[in-house]
This record gives C-alpha cells, sequence and structure tokens, in this order.
C-alpha cells in the first residue's frame, strides 16, 4: 500500500531521501523531514548502517494511502517507508482519557502543564517520530522480528539517546507522558512478562503502553549508564540473533555479556 503513488501527496525536494506530503503540508513536511535527516545522520553514525527511507507527512484523509497503521497520528515505519501525521490526531484525545481513573493528581497536573488543557500529544509523537526510525534499522538490517520487547527497548534507547544529544527541549513531553506508567495499575493487565509484549500489543493500545512507558524508563536508565557504546552493543546483540537458526529465549547471561544493567532490567522486570 506505501509503496504506491498517491495523488493527493506531492513530492518535497531537499532532502538525500524522498519525501513527500499532503498537499498543503509542504511546509510541515519540510520541519519533519529535516528532523528526520538529522536522526538519521545521528542513528548511521551510531549504528554502522544506513537504512533506505521514504517520508510520507499525511493527513487523515491520505492517511490509509501511505501505511498499514490503523490510527491516524501514529508514526509507523515499515520496510524502508515511515509515514507521520501532520499534527493532531483525534485518538490523543482518546489515549489520555483511557489513562484518566488512574491518575495521581500530581501526574494529572504535570500532563495538563506539559500538554494543555486539550491534552495537545503532538509533541510526545513527535518522539516517536524518532523511535520508529530505529526501527527501520530493525527491519532492513535483520532475516526476522522477534523478541519485540529487545527491540522496542533498543529503538526507545535510540530515542532517548538522540533526544538528550540533539533535541534536549523534547524531553519533557516524553517524561510527562512515560510518567503515566507508574500510575496504571500493573495487577489489572493480564499480561506483564517481557515475553508478553505481543500479547498485550493485540489487545490495544491500553496495555501496550504500560510495557512502552516502562521500557522508556529502562531506556533512560540504560542510555545514563552505557550511552551510544551500549547502545551498539544491544543492536549487535539483536542483529546477532536475528540472523541464528534457533535463538531461543533471551537469558539474563547473555544480557549480562552485553552489559550487566541490561541483565540488572530483566532481573526487576515487572517494575
Amino acid at each position: 500500500m506505501s509503496n504506491t503513488e498517491v495523488r493527493r501527496l506531492s513530492p518535497v525536494s531537499g532532502f538525500p531521501f524522498a519525501v513527500r506530503a499532503t498537499s498543503g503540508a509542504e511546509a510541515r513536511a519540510t520541519e519533519l523531514a529535516a528532523r528526520t535527516e538529522r536522526v538519521v545522520t545521528w542513528l548511521t553514525d551510531a549504528l554502522h548502517f544506513t537504512p533506505s527511507l521514504r517520508l510520507s507527512v499525511a493527513g487523515e484523509a491520505d492517511w490509509a494511502d501511505v501505511t498499514d497503521m490503523p490510527l491516524y497520528g501514529m508514526p509507523h515505519a515499515h520496510a524502508a517507508e515511515i509515514a507521520v501525521p501532520i499534527g493532531e490526531a483525534p485518538f490523543y484525545v482518546d489515549q489520555l482519557a483511557s489513562y484518566e481513573p488512574y491518575l495521581t493528581d500530581a501526574t494529572r497536573a504535570n500532563l495538563r502543564e506539559e500538554f494543555g488543557e486539550q491534552g495537545s500529544l503532538t509533541p510526545y509523537y513527535e518522539a516517536i517520530h524518532v523511535h520508529e526510525l530505529v526501527h527501520l534499522y530493525h527491519q532492513q538490517g535483520w532475516d526476522k522480528y522477534p523478541d519485540l520487547w529487545l527491540v522496542e527497548l533498543h529503538a526507545n534507547m535510540g530515542m532517548i539517546g538522540y533526544l538528550n544529544e540533539m533535541e534536549p527541549d523534547m524531553l519533557p513531553a516524553v517524561q510527562a507522558l512515560t510518567a503515566v506508567g507508574y500510575d496504571l495499575n500493573a495487577a489489572d493487565l493480564p499480561y506483564r512478562d517481557l515475553a508478553d509484549l505481543p500479547k498485550a500489543l493485540d489487545r490495544g493500545l491500553f496495555d501496550y503502553a504500560w510495557y512502552f512507558f516502562h521500557l522508556t524508563v529502562a531506556a533512560d536508565e540504560l542510555w545514563e549508564t552505557g550511552g551510544t557504546r551500549l547502545f551498539r552493543r544491544l543492536y549487535e546483540y539483536v542483529r546477532a540473533r536475528q540472523h541464528a537458526a534457533n535463538p531461543g529465549p533471551v537469558t539474563r547471561d547473555e544480557m549480562w555479556a552485553v552489559h550487566p544493567a541490561l541483565a540488572q532490567m530483566m532481573e526487576e522486570w515487572p517494575p
């Protein structure tokens, strides 16, 4: 679907990869393409791999023509394609509403301060655009895609690392929404083990978000501990697993060999 040419999308020039945008959104596409170029340069320097890429910046009417992601507004990478929204999406409000019964007063006030009374989550999903760009390095460099929790942890490390080094002004939005994870009652969730992340994803955004938020916290701690070197070592470990005939489950000893902090993270999960 995303490989087709969409009549309503216009090419945007000036970048080392293809960019297309919903008519009227060319300025927004230029802004997002510039960030994409910065992220890819940073990731390529860290991971020693250059992915193929086409960026589509689409409005809601064009979304289904550029990605199979059903939620308009959720950045999504697949193969050599990444789709990002023009701006605010209806599900952002619904997402915040789903957390409301669990929030402490302090978390609620923090969300309101960061995202406004209307709960505009666009700044958070601009950071998720960075997370999705890391997935391009996974999908093009690996034969298979098991160990979803490790892949998501690595993508979060890339997001956190890039924001820390290149765009720290984006971090408060990530931190504000991630803090919701502390308020969600894990006892209410049917899946909490790392290996069960695909099952949680099948249940929907709420269950998946609990994992995602805590994997973001873990990524932040890992980045602080090991920085780019640990980010690359984890990439090399998972890439080796993707090419193994029968990799088996991820073990604490294997994580220790990559970095002791990864073994500790496994031991302390679920948080």
